[in-house]
């Protein structure tokens, strides 16, 4: 396919871009992300070049922007690096600017950023053009930061240098639309389309817009015209003020008038991809959804004729991909098995054409549905290992994609190596999804192939698994949602009541139950022990569980009998790589306290859990409050710790999972960027005492798992405890955490540990927390600490409860138990051994 030739001002907005990002640390994935095939863009590279003459010609050097060119090349920029870094070190080697202009120029830049760009690109020149692109680059880089506001008022200056910058309207429309401003967003997109009407991104984003706007606001032209009187003023569009689903419809076919297929392939493709996702959309919102969806049908289709392998292959595959979505909603599972084929195809002839290592990765994580959907063809060839290591392979192409991007070596078992992970009595389940399927492998020591099983069926006798399990994660979120917004109210409160029946917590339990019919637990349960009836020393008594993106979002521990200790992997190749540890020291906990971060609610009972495990554990180093630096938190890490106990707030980010981070005090966070910076091979537990450490985040997750416990055990920490939920009844959390570290200092694998503590919470009453608190007390110091007082309060109020609540259990419900998870290692030793 012929590359197009973009304008020099669009290499000059996509070079500036790169500079500025790989200035803030970008590494190799990142940049290749951004530039795409542009890397190898031979007129991006004669941009280059002619722009560094440019640079040459000027009387004196920015030494800083020299110095931002020779970085690029050492981030694996390929050829376009290197004409930068020659550009740089040319420039380096000539003397900076000492003259009174440049001396007056650099005073009027640090009196008011706001007045003039910082951009040393768009410096160069003083035009209105000039200074117009240099707010508009500007307005990019904050963009790309989320400093959505920013961007708007530098877009807004380049506006005024130059009214009819299509391309400025255009982003700003974008920034407006990340702020849910749909109205104001839309003003900006008839703007760029007043003077660039084929401009078919901004038909497309002008319909989203639509959609998604609750009704049409004329004053936001209104008001756009009373800030840029110098534009011609938006004519309205009678046809084009309906917003919901029948707006975005007609945005987009309006688009179609300005964008024929003969001369505009591209965006006449995309314009009805953009239909078919507006019918499939809103057919998902109706009972009778076989209409809508039969009308995405047909969109997807018409896209199909214009965006051809041949021209456009990664269009292609992303239409066909969401042309199999429909067809597998409708049933029409032949002719979507017909499509998921054309385009396992096209994905295999595109991939092999990719020369470096990083194109091929990108392709995968962007495509990966046609990776997955090979699992399901293998499965239905009758090879059931081949189909095991290439849904393992999956895996460890995307975690390695994402948390060791440099690694350029992605390494993955075959189904032998899977095996050495179990023993007589232990055993693994390892889940998949695909957009077709949900497929169960079962291994076990001594199997010869890995044992597949069957999704439950329907009434009707059809295999309805991924559908069951898609409307349930679905049912899970509405549930979810209310309770997240306030999760302190009592489990009845009046919203939830009336929207939904009863609240999340309510109705857990019954959730729980219909996902054990969907993964079909019975099932899996009589495979494990089929054997154990003839041969006793074969029962299965341990499991690793290897859940597949949304999975890993929920309690699947719980759905087994308590007689099971269980682990989880985010892929079997890091459980081989967990296992490879050399001798365990003794435990030197390291724990970083209650961080005052932003926004973030304070702890109530966090001071006394960090006391209590420094009662446990005297040699521990604590880092508390204000205290929690960045630069303090990761210089302790970097110590010879065996255990990181983390109390705090985390947060999780779908679309950028790097960014994932512990909130530290402040403005500051550790991401899964900076803990693959760390050494950690040292530690044999993480606790992430946070709110939804191990959550994955409610978005559909359409690759695979990686939040901050991947980011751990892939620097070799042998086992992260997390939580999947908040729990506003920090007591119960508390004494979890308190009695998993208690067993974990009477010599338990933390595994163990885990089991002992959960069985524990789930049969404790009043009374015997009791006695509980009453072996703390006699063992607290009787020097000052906080756990005397606290531990006397709670035993005066139990003193004075009723002889029936005593015995009542306080934290049966799921709720209480089910949250904690360990991640990592099964069979680790503790080092402690104490009585």
């Amino acid at each position: 396919m012929k590359r197009q030739r973009l304008s020099d001002t669009d290499y000059q907005q996509l070079f500036g871009q790169l500079l500025t990002r790989v200035s803030q640390g970008w590494n190799s994935q990142e940049v290749f992300q951004h530039l795409g095939h542009r890397m190898n863009d031979r007129y991006f590279k004669a941009w280059l070049r002619e722009y560094g003459k440019r640079l040459r010609k000027l009387p004196d050097a920015d030494h800083q922007l020299a110095s931002q060119l020779v970085r690029l090349s050492r981030v694996g920029c390929g050829e376009l690096g290197e004409i930068a870094a020659e550009i740089g070190r040319e420039l380096l080697m000539k003397p900076a600017g000492k003259g009174e202009e440049v001396a007056a120029v650099e005073q009027r830049k640090r009196v008011s950023a706001e007045t003039s760009p910082s951009d040393s690109i768009s410096s160069i020149e003083n035009s209105d053009s000039e200074q117009a692109k240099a707010w508009f680059n500007r307005g990019n880089q904050q963009a790309m930061a989320g400093d959505f506001l920013g961007a708007i008022a530098s877009y807004d200056k380049a506006l005024q240098f130059q009214p009819d910058y299509h391309e400025a309207w255009y982003n700003r429309g974008v920034a407006l639309g990340n702020l849910g401003e749909y109205e104001k967003a839309i003003a900006s997109y008839d703007k760029a389309l007043q003077f660039q009407p084929d401009f078919h991104q901004a038909w497309n984003n002008r319909g989203v817009a639509a959609g998604k706007s609750p009704h049409y606001n004329p004053e936001a032209a209104t008001f756009l015209q009373f800030q840029f009187p110098n534009t011609s003023p938006i004519l309205p569009n009678p046809t084009l003020t309906q917003r919901g689903y029948q707006g975005a419809l007609l945005s987009f076919q309006e688009g179609l008038k300005h964008c024929p297929q003969d001369t505009h392939p591209e965006g006449w493709g995309q314009l009805h991809q953009a239909i078919g996702n507006a019918h499939y959309k809103e057919g998902k919102y109706q009972r009778n959804y076989r209409d809508s969806w039969d009308k995405a049908v047909t969109e997807y289709h018409q896209a199909l004729i214009t965006l051809t392998p041949d021209a456009y292959p990664e269009l292609h595959l992303e239409v066909l991909q969401d042309l199999i979505r429909v067809l597998l909603g409708l049933k029409q599972h032949t002719e979507a098995k017909k499509r998921r084929n054309q385009g396992l195809t096209v994905f295999q002839t595109l991939l092999n054409s990719q020369k470096s290592t990083f194109q091929k990765r990108q392709l995968l994580a962007k495509f990966l549905p046609f990776s997955q959907m090979r699992v399901d063809d293998l499965v239905e060839e009758g090879e059931p290992t081949l189909a095991l290591e290439a849904a393992e392979m999956n895996k460890n192409l995307y975690l390695t994609w994402i948390l060791d991007a440099r690694n350029e070596t992605t390494l993955s078992p075959n189904y032998r190596q899977i095996q050495s992970l179990t023993n007589p009595t232990t055993a693994i389940v390892y889940w998949h999804l695909s957009p077709n399927a949900l497929t169960t492998f079962i291994i076990k020591h001594n199997s010869e192939n890995p044992i597949i099983i069957d999704a439950p069926l329907s009434a009707s006798g059809e295999v309805r698994g991924i559908k069951l399990l898609e409307d349930w994660i679905k049912t899970w979120d509405e549930y979810y949602q209310y309770y997240r917004k306030n999760p302190a109210q009592p489990p009845d409160y009046k919203k939830a009541k009336q929207e939904l029946g009863q609240s999340w917590q309510d109705n857990l339990p019954n959730l729980l139950e219909e996902l054990q019919h969907i993964l079909n637990i019975t099932a899996i349960l009589t495979q494990l022990n089929s054997e154990s009836i003839t041969n006793p020393s074969t029962h299965i008594q341990n499991l690793i569980l290897i859940p597949h993106r949304d999975l890993h979002r929920f309690p699947i521990h719980a759905l087994f009998p308590d007689t099971f200790t269980i682990t989880y992997l985010p892929s079997a190749q890091i459980g081989l790589h967990l296992n490879n540890r050399g001798e365990i020291q003794p435990i030197l906990p390291l724990q970083v306290d209650y961080p005052p971060h932003k926004d973030c609610e304070l702890l109530p009972y966090a001071a006394i859990e960090s006391a209590a495990i420094a009662q446990l554990f005297p040699n521990s180093q604590r880092i508390s409050g204000d205290q929690a630096t960045k630069t303090t938190v990761t210089d302790a890490l970097n110590g010879n710790y065996t255990i990181f106990h983390f109390t705090g707030h985390g947060t999780y980010n779908n679309e950028m999972p790097q960014n994932s981070a512990l909130l530290l005090n402040h403005q500051d966070k550790l991401t899964i960027n900076d803990i693959r910076q760390l050494s950690l091979k040292s530690y044999q537990l993480v606790t992430l005492a946070a709110c939804e450490t191990a959550l994955t985040g409610r978005e559909t997750i359409e690759k695979d798992y990686v939040g901050l416990v991947s980011a751990f055990v892939y620097q070799g920490v042998s086992h992260v405890l997390s939580t999947l939920w908040t729990i506003p009844d920090d007591m119960s959390s508390l004494l979890f955490i308190v009695y998993f570290y208690w067993q974990l200092k009477k010599g338990k694998p933390p595994a163990v540990a885990l089991a002992k503590t959960q069985e524990w919470l789930r049969n404790l009453t009043n009374k015997k927390l009791a006695r509980y608190y009453q072996v703390i007390f006699q063992r607290l110091p009787r020097e000052e600490n906080p756990l005397r007082p606290f531990v006397r309060t709670k035993l005066g109020e139990i003193g004075v409860m009723e002889r029936d609540k005593l015995q009542e259990k306080i934290f049966d419900h799921p709720y209480y138990w089910a949250a904690f998870t360990i991640t990592g290692s099964l069979f680790l030793p503790s080092p402690v051994q104490e009585k």
